[in-house]
C-alpha cells in the first residue's frame, strides 16, 4: 500500500519533467510532438491558448473511458499525470525560462531540439508505463483498442496518427518542411528509447537445434553455459526420419557462445529468434 501511495508523487514528478521538456525544447522551436499533445501544441501556436487547458479537456472523456473499460488504478494514475502536466504547462507560460530555453533560431542545430526532446520524453514515457500509468491521449485509446481487439497492430495505428500530425504541421508552421521533419524525428526517438528501456532487459534469444546427439549437447549447454534446455520429438516431413530438437532460451550475451558450441557439431542445424520475457 505504501509503495502505491508513493507512486503518485513519482508520477507527478514525471509529469512536471515532461512539461518542462515541452517548454524548453518543443514550444520555442515550433514543431508538433507526437500524439494528442501534438494537436494541442499546434492549436496553441495558432490561438495562443495554453495547450495545458486543451490537453486536460481532451483527456477527460478518455479518462472516463479508461476508468470504466480498463481499470481504476490505471485511470487514476493516468489522471494524475494528465492533471499535473496540464497545470504545470499553464504555470510555466507565466515563468521566464529564456535563460534555459534551447532555441534553434540562434543558429544552433535544428535537429538537436527534437532529438533532445524525444530522448527525454522516451525516458519519461518508459518510467511512466513502468508504474502502470500513461500520459493519456493516444495511450488510452491504444489500451482500449488492444483490450477489445488484441489482434490489431497498434504500432501501425499509432504510426499513422503521428504521421498525420507531422504532415499537418506543414500547414500550421508556415508551409515549411523543417517542422514536419522535426516531428518525425521526435516521434521516432521517443518510441525507440522507450521501447529499448522497456524491453531490452526482457529480450532473450531462443535457439531451436536439430542434432544427432541431443542429450550430449544439452549436457554441454548445462555445464558450459549454465542454462537448461528442452528436448522435443521431431519428425522430418521430407525424409520421414524421427529426430530430436533442442529448444534453449538464454540471454543475448550468451548467444554467441552457444552458436560456437553448436558449430562444433558437424550434423547440427539451428535457428534462432528473439523473444520477450513476459515477467
Amino acid at each position: 500500500m505504501l509503495k502505491k501511495i508513493v507512486e503518485y508523487p513519482y508520477i507527478a514528478l514525471l509529469a512536471i519533467l515532461a512539461s518542462l521538456n515541452y517548454a524548453l525544447f518543443i514550444f520555442p522551436n515550433s514543431f508538433a510532438p507526437a500524439g494528442l499533445d501534438g494537436i494541442c501544441t499546434m492549436i496553441q501556436d495558432v490561438t495562443q491558448i495554453s495547450m495545458g487547458y486543451m490537453a486536460l479537456l481532451a483527456n477527460i472523456p478518455l479518462l472516463v473511458v479508461a476508468f470504466f473499460v480498463l481499470n481504476r488504478e490505471f485511470a487514476f494514475k493516468t489522471a494524475t499525470f494528465v492533471v499535473v502536466f496540464s497545470l504545470t504547462s499553464v504555470l510555466l507560460r507565466e515563468i521566464d525560462l529564456s535563460a534555459f530555453v534551447y532555441h534553434t533560431g540562434t543558429g544552433t542545430s535544428v535537429v538537436l531540439a527534437p532529438v533532445a526532446a524525444g530522448a527525454i520524453r522516451g525516458i519519461l514515457y518508459a518510467l511512466t508505463l513502468k508504474v502502470n500509468a500513461s500520459s493519456g491521449g493516444i495511450d488510452i485509446l491504444a489500451a482500449v483498442v488492444r483490450r477489445s481487439k488484441p489482434h490489431l497492430n497498434m504500432m501501425n495505428i499509432v504510426f499513422v496518427i503521428n504521421f498525420t500530425i507531422a504532415f499537418s504541421s506543414y500547414f500550421v508552421y508556415g508551409f515549411q518542411l523543417e517542422p514536419v521533419i522535426c516531428s518525425i524525428i521526435y516521434a521516432f526517438i521517443t518510441t525507440s528509447i522507450s521501447n529499448h528501456l522497456r524491453f531490452s532487459n526482457r529480450e532473450l534469444v531462443k535457439f531451436e537445434i536439430v542434432a544427432a546427439d541431443a542429450e550430449g549437447l544439452c549436457q554441454q549447454i548445462f555445464e558450459e553455459l549454465h542454462r537448461t534446455a528442452t528436448i522435443m520429438d521431431a519428425h522430418g516431413a521430407y525424409s520421414g526420419e524421427d529426430k530430436k530438437m533442442i529448444v534453449c532460451v538464454l540471454e543475448k550475451q550468451k548467444a554467441p557462445a552457444l552458436e560456437q558450441l553448436i558449430r562444433t557439431l558437424p550434423d547440427a542445424v539451428f535457428f534462432k529468434s528473439t523473444v520477450t520475457k513476459d515477467r
